[in-house]
């Protein structure tokens, strides 16, 4: 079944009020413009993320952070995910979910790094067995945490999030021209 707007708007767990600016016949560019326009940026960039092609999703949340000042333990993250983006082998996936893990999933670096654990494969246990394929909106609901996050730590959240919906919209599907 295709992923239609709502559905991606409740994957990411975007409030009612930001749901009733969405219909299944818009466009993945214009639902988060909808957004943008009622000035819910949080929202815009969650939605933008769920909507974006997976495989965009990681190189581009690492093209984002490393573009900002990072504290040793969040390029430590971003540092890993990037390792796995070359090599995209499950020892690569494991470090980056233990790197998250040990972090208990908090900081920039420890969600960056869980984006690319939660790209593919499958979820583990506490013994490292795996228990069940990883759900498809959590790569994008650790990667918008961690961009939100970083966005929290500027003097202007809203101009943050702006800004990376603004990068984010080239890598939505095209609008179709008749």
């Amino acid at each position: 079944m295709p992923l239609t707007i709502t559905w991606a708007a409740r994957d990411m767990g975007l409030d009612a009020n930001a749901i009733a600016l969405l219909r299944d016949d818009m466009t993945e560019r214009t639902a988060v413009r909808a957004l943008i326009d009622h000035d819910d940026t949080g929202a815009a960039l969650r939605l933008a993320l769920r909507l974006m092609p997976r495989g965009y999703v990681v190189p581009w949340l690492c093209q984002c952070v490393r573009a900002e000042a990072l504290d040793d333990d969040a390029l430590d993250g971003l540092l890993v995910a990037e390792a796995w983006l070359r090599e995209r082998g499950e020892a690569r996936r494991r470090s980056a979910l233990a790197f998250a893990s040990e972090r208990h999933y908090v900081g920039i670096g420890a969600m960056v790094a869980a984006s690319a654990a939660w790209s593919e494969g499958f979820m583990l246990d506490g013994e490292g067995r795996e228990v069940a394929p990883v759900a498809p909106q959590l790569m994008a609901i650790v990667a918008s945490a961690a961009l939100l996050t970083l966005a929290s730590t500027r003097p202007d959240f809203d101009a943050q999030c702006r800004a990376f919906v603004a990068s984010a919209m080239g890598l939505l599907p095209p609008e179709v021209s008749e």
